[in-house]
């Protein structure tokens, strides 16, 4: 990470209601994403009803071709986000 991520990161948490994405509503998720740099890709978030706890159950699947969303943002938003907050969270279950 360099410091400006680690920095946008922090900004990006304190801007959520909570910091573990359980318990994130909706419109938290869409912060989420538009905060990431992906406001159009978000509202597709919106329109699907994720929320904290769905947003931890999506496989890579589900983020490429359930969300109806370009292939490109789809992959990004799965491998950056996605995918990272899944490992955080489960790995802080132990």
């Amino acid at each position: 990470y360099g410091m400006k991520e680690r920095g946008r990161e922090e900004f990006v948490k304190s801007e959520l209601g909570s910091l573990n994405p359980v318990n994130w509503t909706v419109s938290d998720v869409v912060s989420y994403f538009t905060s990431a740099g992906f406001p159009e890709q978000a509202l597709a978030f919106r329109t699907q009803e994720i929320d904290g706890k769905s947003l931890l159950l999506m496989q890579r699947n589900d983020v490429l071709t359930g969300l109806s969303i370009r292939l490109g943002p789809a992959l990004k938003i799965y491998e950056r986000h996605v995918k990272v907050l899944q490992r955080t969270h489960f790995e802080e279950d132990d």
